[in-house]
């Protein structure tokens, strides 16, 4: 790692990563040589994580064999696709983090699971995901880690399992739990079959921690050391002043819990995940800056910080490790120093379903009981920030229609939801609407009926009232009852525990206190119940614009989930899907896991979702 000049900006995330296949294959002695000093020091960089790991490993009953090694971060995820689907498999995957820095000679990966006291043995995979910068700059850090990954086939319908992941020298995680989506023959058609009991699922967006990775002091040939300067890679860069901080000093983790208290059989992540990536373009790595905080960098780079996603996954681990935690890329996860559009990295830590698009990793479907869900990326969409712009060739496009033209001929499926991490539908004084997704996911919306639209990137709480052609159709204030037919809810709920935004001005105040929020008791400013009318700023293709606005409900600026409750019904019976926002806290009354906003959609279960 020595200093060098700024480098010539690529013009797309792939093309800087073939820039660096290109300089390896050029330099093949040099990449062999550069991978051995650079990752010895990564590996060096990621045990300063090891003591804050270990002791995490330890409390949920890890135990480690001579290699000393530790596996923390353990989540699962549903599989779809083929003869694979979230009543019949589940994916497993773990971070094994070696005290060395490197994998043990010989070792390999299992995991153990089943019902009772007798666990069938599965192989797993161990995958090395590295990371290098030829003639990388003062304190860019080479990644270098490692996750095991397994895939678990021919499961039952609707049951709990025990689930352990074990290394061959005999280290071995804690004991967890997950469970299969119930059986789905009870639908669509009167078979005598019970439909699927009332079910749970939440979703955020923009989540972080608020725990950053050990500082790493490097020693240089200069004998200079080097340190991030605070809330380089973490949420923690409130003033202390800000009243947020007098009810929840550390959200990103409070968010967590708030997800295991809603019991949810799913959960929907939109996108922005951990912030390795703090300045969120896909822009080349370049660390130099990041002393300055917030992880800055030098103009036409971004700073990049492997292991916050070390600290990422311990965070989610107590209920990801239980709980399927399906997650959609935001403009943050769009990390450069990987290839694959930037999700290289994604690829190697997640699993995820692998039936969507070709060249897609992030675009994926499932249906769970009488909901099918699609995570779009939004990235391939954006016309704000446009590094991924238009990378799938439309073939997402195609795809989300075609599997949206399927369901809505699929009497066994009433719910459709789609989440993602642009908004088509904002009055946020960030990011706000983005047209290049309103294109794809409002058009594709109305056609096929879509009930609710789930996103992030803007840092806050909005309802819209249900839309057609991108106006207001029906008036949907909180404790609404609308029926599914009638227009697409879009949901931002990017406030999973990222520093807030803002509104537009609305002639109301543009505050820190909230003022402009109109929630259940907390209504000044509009009146109860009362729809912000007027016009607000969008993101067309290279330039903005403003337009009227007449579908913008429930506006919240703090941290808050989705909370979806679907109860399943026979055929010709009313089935109810009840969206509710769940707040981790009030400035007012300092009271956590109070709903503030909830409408209840209904459709007739069976029957076809097109006029």
């Amino acid at each position: 790692m020595t200093k060098h000049d700024t480098p010539t900006v690529p013009t797309s995330i792939d093309e800087y990563h073939s820039d660096l296949e290109a300089h390896w294959s050029r330099n093949r002695i040099s990449r062999r040589t550069a991978l051995k000093g650079a990752l010895v020091g990564a590996g060096a960089i990621a045990l300063t994580n090891f003591p804050s790991l270990k002791k995490s490993f330890a409390a949920g009953g890890g135990v480690s064999g001579p290699s000393g090694a530790v596996l923390v971060g353990r989540h699962v995820s549903f599989a779809s696709g083929r003869d694979l689907d979230p009543t019949n498999s589940m994916r497993v995957t773990a971070q094994a983090i070696f005290p060395a820095g490197v994998v043990s000679a010989g070792m390999k990966a299992y995991v153990r699971f089943g019902r009772g006291g007798d666990l069938e043995r599965v192989r797993a995979d161990i995958v090395n995901l590295t990371g290098v910068v030829p003639n990388a700059p003062q304190g860019t850090l080479a990644g270098n880690q490692f996750y095991v990954k397994a895939l678990l086939k021919d499961l039952r319908p609707g049951t709990s399992y025990t689930y352990r992941v074990e290394l061959s020298d005999g280290t071995t995680s804690g004991d967890a739990t997950f469970t299969t989506a119930p059986d789905r023959s009870g639908l669509g058609e009167d078979h005598g079959k019970p439909v699927p009991a009332p079910f749970t699922f939440t979703s955020f967006g923009d989540h972080g921690t608020n725990t950053a990775p050990t500082d790493p002091t490097f020693a240089y040939s200069n004998a200079t050391a080097y340190t991030w300067a605070k809330a380089s890679f973490d949420d923690n860069y409130y003033s202390g002043t800000d009243p947020v901080l007098s009810y929840d000093p550390t959200p990103a983790i409070t968010m967590t819990s708030l997800v295991a208290a809603q019991n949810p059989v799913f959960h929907l992540m939109n996108g922005d995940v951990c912030y390795a990536d703090p300045s969120g373009s896909g822009l080349p790595v370049d660390d130099t800056l990041a002393t300055g905080g917030h992880g800055r960098a030098l103009p036409g780079t971004n700073a990049y910080n492997p292991y916050v996603w070390d600290v990422y996954l311990a965070q989610i681990e107590s209920s990801a490790a239980n709980v399927p935690w399906m997650i959609a890329t935001g403009n943050h996860d769009m990390e450069a120093l990987y290839g694959n559009h930037g999700y290289g990295g994604h690829t190697a830590r997640l699993d995820m379903p692998q039936n969507g698009p070709s060249g897609c990793p992030s675009v994926y479907s499932f249906v769970y009981a009488n909901v099918g869900v699609i995570s779009v990326d939004a990235n391939d969409l954006s016309y704000e920030i446009p590094t991924n712009l238009g990378y799938s060739g439309g073939a997402q496009y195609a795809w989300v229609e075609s599997t949206l033209q399927a369901w809505r001929k699929d009497k066994t499926i009433d719910f459709i939801v789609m989440f993602m991490h642009h908004c088509a539908f904002s009055t946020s004084g960030a990011h706000a609407s983005d047209l290049g997704v309103r294109a794809l996911v409002g058009t594709l919306a109305d056609r096929y009926q879509v009930d609710l639209v789930l996103s992030g990137h803007n840092h806050q709480v909005e309802r819209t009232n249900p839309i057609r052609n991108n106006k207001s159709a029906v008036d949907a204030p909180d404790g609404s009852t609308i029926d599914g037919t009638l227009g697409t809810t879009y949901l931002t709920i990017g406030s999973g525990g990222r520093p807030r935004y803002l509104w537009q001005n609305t002639g109301h105040g543009l505050d820190t206190t909230g003022r402009s929020d109109r929630y259940r008791g907390r209504m000044s400013g509009d009146g109860a119940n009362t729809a912000f009318v007027g016009t607000k700023t969008y993101t067309g293709v290279g330039t903005t614009g403003t337009e009227d606005v007449d579908w913008s409900q429930t506006r919240y600026l703090d941290y808050a989930l989705a909370r979806v409750d679907v109860v399943p019904a026979k055929l010709g019976t009313t089935t109810t899907m009840t969206v509710t926002v769940v707040a981790d806290g009030d400035r007012m009354s300092n009271l956590g896991g109070v709903p503030i906003d909830s409408v209840v959609f209904t459709r007739t279960a069976g029957a076809s979702g097109r006029d």
